[in-house]
């Protein structure tokens, strides 16, 4: 947040033949190209509701640094539409005072510090639409349907029932959704303090930051501001000041890790007594419950069943909040591929994933698909006996 910041919009540009990337500070409509031989994509794509980071070939919308940034790893780019800013420095101070509080401090006082620290980014970052909850007399439900947008109805008893309403909507769906339903579904007008510009800066200029550390050799997985690495980093990259990175582990080696997927892993080290410390993240149970056996068996595609004892529950009948006990079933994910242990990025061209080893997890399947549907194509009787 200590870089510069959009401020105003100074202009938006349909045309952007005569502008160039590196005299332009906002936001880009680009179509990108992304040789297929990069095995460490850096620039995100939104592809059928996930974020991806593809090469090949799409359209997407950037922040302008971010897009000089990679330009120099490979990346081109065709400029079609741009909102261009003027730039200012917003958030200095703020993150010198909060961090030195955070630094020189303990308990309450460094938790406070942290969270306005973490807070600043999250507030620009807010949805402008909201959800209102609200308790209604029964007898009151049919103004209600008729005339809001709602989410959901839970009923409390014969009297009362919790609505959730979709509220602050936007004035063209809402427009849209009228002539559809020919209603007069009512929205108020509530502001919400907020600025999208300012939080996709924030989140580009992380990814930034990041590059490098994701090109390391010896990177084996990263999350948004970490790393697990064979190589050594330089010293001048490690320590506690603002932007560097810190070693969690104190010096001690991880002796062997296993990496599923997105806040999917296990890994174990020695201690300083040579006992074996086993570790774990695992999206949906809790830190370090897993061991690394359970890790390996997921690996090998086997599905563990856990058993989580505090799990919330809220009940909008009786508006209370009860605390009980949860089976869950939990395994790997192969939305990312790997062929002997080296990641393989997804290639986009016209709009779909074009990838050798996506059909079925490899090259055989893949292979066999494409003779089936050209044989289909020719609208032939056939037969084909495959061997493996």
């Amino acid at each position: 947040m200590k870089n510069p910041m959009p401020l105003n919009l100074i202009k938006i540009h349909k045309n952007m033949i005569d502008i160039k990337l590196e005299n332009f500070f906002g936001y880009l409509k680009v179509e990108v190209t992304c040789p297929k031989t990069m095995l460490r994509p850096v620039l995100p794509f939104k592809f059928e509701g996930k974020t991806i980071y593809p090469t090949g070939n799409w359209i997407g919308i950037y922040f302008s640094e971010e897009l000089k940034a990679v330009q120099m790893l490979g990346y081109q780019f065709k400029l079609i539409e741009g909102y261009e800013f003027s730039k200012a420095n917003l958030f200095n101070n703020y993150v010198d005072h909060f961090f030195n509080i955070k630094k020189t401090s303990t308990g309450a006082q460094k938790a406070i510090a942290k969270l306005h620290l973490n807070g600043l980014y999250g507030y620009f970052g807010r949805r402008q639409d909201l959800i209102e909850t609200v308790n209604v007399d029964n007898n009151s439900l049919p103004n209600y349907l008729s005339t809001r947008i709602v989410k959901e109805l839970f009923k409390i008893n014969d009297n009362y029932s919790t609505l959730l309403l979709s509220d602050n909507i936007n004035h063209k769906v809402l427009r849209n959704l009228n002539m559809i339903c020919e209603s007069n579904i009512k929205s108020t007008n509530k502001i919400v303090m907020s600025n999208v510009a300012v939080a996709a800066a924030v989140t580009a200029y992380a990814r930034i930051h990041m590059i490098y550390y994701k090109l390391l050799p010896g990177t084996v997985y990263t999350d948004t501001d970490s790393i697990f690495t064979t190589d050594i980093l330089p010293e001048f990259l490690i320590g506690s000041d603002l932007g560097l990175m810190k070693d969690e582990l104190n010096g001690k080696i991880i002796q062997e890790g296993i990496f599923l997927g997105v806040k999917k892993y296990g890994y174990w080290y020695l201690d300083d007594k040579g006992n074996q410390i086993e570790a774990s993240v695992f999206a949906g149970v809790k830190r370090n419950s897993l061991s690394f056996n359970e890790i390996i068996d997921l690996f090998k595609g086997f599905k563990l069943h856990k058993s989580i004892d505090n799990r919330f529950y809220k009940s909008f009948n009786d508006l209370n909040i009860s605390i009980k006990s949860a089976n869950i079933s939990i395994q790997k994910s192969d939305r990312k591929l790997l062929v002997d242990n080296v990641y393989i990025p997804p290639h986009i061209i016209n709009g779909r994933i074009i990838n050798p080893y996506s059909i079925g997890g490899n090259k055989f399947n893949y292979l066999k698909n494409k003779i089936f549907k050209y044989y289909k194509s020719l609208k032939c009787c056939y037969s084909i006996v495959c061997f493996l």
